[in-house]
């Protein structure tokens, strides 16, 4: 099983109040609140005049300065998988290796089911087949990139056609690789690595 995390508690709160922020930094709420009084940070006042600030406000803050965030912040990598082959998925899953990284992984085998799962769960990579029955993950990731919701899933092509131009691919779909099946465990790895590091910070 992968490694959860983020607390339940942690997970589910929209907005932590400066004595929550304070005690998970192991700073004074004073501190805590000169850096949103000083525009560090930014936070909404509550009716009552309260200082609010979103979780991923205050990991980009941390990730700005330098500052290690705290486990209770970090999110569980969640990758799809989008493939209509289920043993080309099982492959792909396994050179993943879950139970060391800590993915989340997830595997679905059709286009449209992998757009509704998307939309809901945000995964932070999606590996793509390019061929598959009804629409096809070309389709899938302009979908995908239309959508401003979904600026920071990463969409990574898998294709058993040599004869494509990645470059071409990479430039009309918004995709950050192609890669070539049968594709190498370190060769994944390195692509899922690439496609993390080019989202927003505060995003991971």
């Amino acid at each position: 099983m992968p490694c959860e995390l983020v607390s339940p508690d942690m997970s589910t709160v929209r907005f932590l109040t400066t004595n929550q922020i304070a005690s998970l930094l192991g700073v004074s709420e004073r501190t805590v609140a000169n850096w949103i009084d000083k525009g560090h940070i930014d936070a909404h006042r509550t009716p009552g005049r309260h200082r609010r600030v979103s979780p991923d406000e205050l990991v980009s803050f941390l990730n700005q300065c330098g500052m290690p965030v705290p486990k209770e912040l970090q999110s569980t990598i969640r990758i799809l998988i989008v493939e209509d082959d289920v043993q080309v998925s099982r492959v792909l899953q396994r050179q993943l290796n879950p139970e060391e990284s800590g993915y989340e992984v997830t595997c679905m085998e059709d286009g449209l089911s992998a757009l509704m799962h998307i939309g809901h769960s945000k995964p932070h990579v999606v590996l793509l087949d390019i061929l598959m029955p009804g629409m096809d993950g070309l389709e899938v990731c302009r979908k995908i990139r239309s959508n401003p919701d979904l600026a920071d899933v990463q969409v990574i092509f898998v294709t058993g056609y040599a004869d494509i131009d990645p470059e071409t691919i990479r430039r009309d779909t918004g995709a950050v690789d192609v890669l070539l099946k049968p594709i190498k465990a370190n060769e994944l790895n390195d692509a899922v690595e690439k496609a993390l590091s080019a989202r927003a910070p505060h995003t991971l």
